[in-house]
């Protein structure tokens, strides 16, 4: 039933009209329900290219598609969702942003006051300095792993406590060649390679 979910909405998102201005730098969202489970959802986007997924409370991805520009209006069909709560992830460069919504028998309807917004962390290498750094607004726990291509732990960490967490890693003393930075926060797990020069 989730594969006949997945491909209604496919089908519903490719027929719908999107519009891409380059005009808009501002980062804003706005859901207007136009009918019962039908709804525009408009974004004005300074965070790069965009992935916009539609998940179900299990986080199960029911529909996904990329976006370019600064500028969005999408319509969707939410008719082939059963009863249940749901919520858009609308992913950028830099950050996350969730918006929870519910669909009942009445329609679909949206709790703009529970909103969420997770900073992504950046990681930035210079030579063999990296530094990685991580807004938590909600001063979670922030864990820093670092691995090798065998998959040896090499280094790890955890840092809370503060809003702007960050950390360098000096990595000259290291063989030259690939390792990964695993970093965790808040249920999401993300990776970034960096390569070890001579």
């Amino acid at each position: 039933m989730k594969n006949l979910i997945k491909m209604k909405l496919l089908i519903v998102a490719l027929l719908t009209t999107i519009v891409i201005n380059a005009t808009n730098i501002n980062n804003k969202v706005k859901v207007e329900v136009i009918s019962s489970k039908l709804i525009d959802l408009k974004l004005e986007n300074s965070d790069g290219d965009l992935t916009i997924r539609v998940k179900d409370v299990f986080g199960e991805v029911l529909y996904t598609e990329k976006f370019e520009g600064n500028y969005i209006s999408k319509k969707y069909d939410l008719n082939t969702l059963p009863e249940g709560n749901y919520y858009f992830e609308i992913e950028g460069r830099t950050k996350i942003n969730l918006m929870p919504f519910k669909i009942s028998s009445k329609g679909c309807e949206f709790k703009s006051d529970i909103e969420s917004t997770y900073y992504k962390p950046i990681v930035r290498q210079e030579g063999d300095l990296v530094f990685i750094s991580k807004i938590e607004f909600k001063k979670e726990d922030f864990e820093i792993y670092l691995y090798d291509n065998q998959l040896n732990s090499l280094y790890q960490e955890k840092l809370n406590g503060g809003i702007n967490l960050g950390k360098t890693l000096n990595i000259k003393n290291l063989k030259s060649g690939n390792y990964s930075i695993v970093m965790k926060s808040a249920g999401r797990v993300f990776e970034q390679k960096i390569y070890k020069k001579k």
